[in-house]
């Protein structure tokens, strides 16, 4: 930027920080969500049989690094080295645009792979992974009874670090990527890219993992309820015999049927989306701040 005397419109420049800072955040997230992930792993080894959680654990790691990841970032990255140098130029008016053009697809390359793999990880990887865990793990159902959400408060902890790091990395990409001073219909096609992008990272980091621990805690106790049913009714064929037990069972089942299936209140997910919502609306307003 000294070389080609930009030094001061590069330093008066906020997009060039914003794409450092949208790197920095996509290594952030998915070293965070890894780590969290293989920790929330080990508080649930309890409730699965000793010799399948070390399988198990790897299977459902393997979802979030999976090769097909390679898949999503070459998308970016094809998708920024044809777009970035046509529609993003902020450097119009720079000395040697041809020259910073080059430098900029430079500063977004690690950009585009580490978000590559942040667009892979959170819809597609760790959504595999709940589902695997939730429907298709073996887990020892009598301790998963006894202990009920408790085993699995890091996963809710996890799932909402989550969505406000999705709703955190919402920003960045209408800033970067939306920029562009041409026709109607090229804005329209220029914003799809990183609104359909933040609607697949919100959709999937807000409903998705509750929906799979909803199912799980749902069948479970679907089936203690039947169980207890089952029993009542065979006591009941006793006629006097068992009334106490009876009255105990019906005592439990009562205990039973007050069980919470959503690790996080669906009236507080209804809440997250609106306030998703609004948050589109601020960041149209940033936008316009930014590139007005």
């Amino acid at each position: 930027m000294i070389a080609s005397d930009n030094l001061q419109s590069f330093l008066s420049e906020p997009m060039w920080v914003l794409v450092a800072l949208f790197g920095a955040l996509n290594g952030i997230l998915i070293t965070f969500v890894f780590r969290k992930f293989s920790d929330s792993l080990g508080k649930i080894e309890h409730l699965m049989v000793p010799d399948d959680f070390q399988r198990a654990k790897g299977r459902l790691l393997g979802h979030l690094t999976g090769r097909i990841y390679w898949a999503v970032v070459v998308f970016w990255l094809v998708l920024n080295f044809i777009e970035s140098p046509r529609s993003m130029r902020w450097w119009w008016f720079y000395n040697q645009s041809q020259l910073v053009s080059a430098y900029e697809l430079i500063e977004t390359l690690p950009c585009c792979v580490i978000g590559g793999i942040f667009m892979y990880m959170i819809p597609i990887g760790l959504t595999l992974a709940y589902r695997e865990l939730c429907s298709k793990t073996p887990l020892r159902k009598d301790v998963l009874v006894s202990e009920w959400m408790s085993p699995f408060k890091d996963f809710k902890h996890l799932i909402t670090l989550t969505m406000f790091g999705a709703a955190v990395y919402a920003v960045f990409p209408p800033n970067i990527w939306g920029y562009t001073l041409k026709t109607a219909a090229e804005t329209r096609w220029t914003m799809f890219i990183p609104y359909a992008g933040i609607a697949i990272v919100l959709v999937s980091a807000i409903l998705l993992p509750h929906y799979f621990f909803h199912e799980l805690f749902s069948d479970t106790k679907d089936g203690l309820l039947r169980d207890y049913q089952r029993r009542i009714t065979q006591l009941s064929l006793r006629e006097n015999e068992g009334i106490s037990q009876r009255i105990l069972l019906l005592l439990e089942k009562g205990e039973a049927e007050k069980l919470k299936t959503w690790l996080l209140d669906v009236n507080i997910v209804g809440e997250i989306l609106v306030v998703a919502l609004m948050h589109v609306i601020v960041v149209e307003v940033l936008t316009t701040l930014i590139h007005g």
